[in-house]
């Protein structure tokens, strides 16, 4: 692990970071640089790991450089063009139809891999009136999920709970020393949690769909570097091709990426991989349903999803498969 110092001022400002950093990978000197934007390791961006891991990105020339950001300044970031891509689906769903040049390519997930996590002494959803809720950004894919889950158990999710925003990888400890009640967290995380005696109140993915992992790019990627654009998807829908005919490797890929041992990486493995897509496509009538769903946690009405995504170099891909 190295870390990344930026020179850029803009870009520095834009990020706002207390950490940022890149998992490097022994590829060629040629090989080609991306940078992609996440949240942090977690069971979301699990297909991009797995083609960095068993070289598909690096059979494309391309060597991928993650970069931890806030979903706030995540959005700049890509808009600008100082990002290549983002690997958050639903926030550039956001960033879209608030009119940014923007576009969702790929669609990784359709239900969330996270759940309700609390301190032990709660024992309902509806406990947390009054209480605080960690997520690790304002209107991206957590806590738009968080929203859904206390709108089911009848509370107000904009009135009843203080949402704070918590880096994942802290989130335990901030519930241990009781400066948040409860945390949206990651299958992994949440088993972390739980051996700590803290308690998943509520997996997410039993309460709702959500296309939260991706991937995302700007208009300007798009139009000028299409043939890069392809080749990052071509190496995205081989990985996901590789979790569903190899759950052994792909928990290999998940012990070192989440820091897991085996036996929880195989029960995350079963709980999780019918929630990633096959080839990175959505039925279109799913996908405008939980995109609307999604627009309306953040207070956007009547944006057509065709203005949000472009699926034309995934379908060129797709020919080749």
């Amino acid at each position: 692990m190295r870390e990344i110092r930026i020179a850029s001022g803009r870009v520095a400002a834009l990020l706002c970071l207390p950490v940022i950093f890149w998992l490097a990978c022994p590829y060629s000197a040629l090989a080609e640089e991306v940078t992609a934007s996440y949240a942090g390791p977690t069971i979301t961006f699990l297909p991009t790991e797995v083609a960095r891991q068993r070289g598909f990105f690096h059979e494309q020339n391309l060597d991928i450089k993650y970069l931890l950001t806030r979903t706030e300044a995540d959005r700049a970031a890509l808009a600008s063009g100082d990002l290549d891509y983002t690997l958050r689906a639903g926030s550039t769903f956001v960033s879209a139809a608030r009119g940014l040049p923007v576009r969702v390519i790929f669609l990784g997930t359709t239900r969330p891999f996270w759940g309700l996590v609390v301190r032990p002494e709660i024992k309902a959803v509806k406990e947390l009136k009054g209480k605080s809720l960690g997520v690790p950004g304002l209107l991206g894919a957590q806590h738009i999920s968080a929203k859904a889950i206390l709108r089911q158990y009848g509370l107000d999710p904009d009135r009843d709970v203080i949402y704070r925003v918590v880096e994942v990888g802290a989130r335990i400890a901030a519930l241990q020393a009781g400066s948040i009640d409860s945390s949206m967290m990651d299958y992994g995380e949440a088993f972390r949690a739980k051996k700590l005696g803290l308690k998943m109140l509520v997996n997410a993915a039993d309460s709702h769909g959500l296309l939260a992992g991706g991937v995302g790019t700007n208009l300007r990627k798009l139009r000028d570097q299409p043939e890069q654009v392809r080749r990052f998807l071509k190496a995205m829908v081989q990985a996901l091709k590789y979790m569903q005919e190899n759950p052994e490797g792909t928990q290999q890929v998940m012990m070192s990426f989440l820091k897991i041992d085996r036996e929880m990486a195989s029960e995350i493995y079963q709980m999780s991989i019918n929630n990633f897509t096959r080839n990175g496509t959505v039925e279109e009538s799913t996908m405008n349903a939980l995109v609307e769903r999604l627009l309306a946690d953040a207070g956007i009405k009547g944006v057509p999803v065709s203005q949000l995504t472009d699926f034309a170099p995934l379908q060129q891909v797709l020919k080749q498969f």
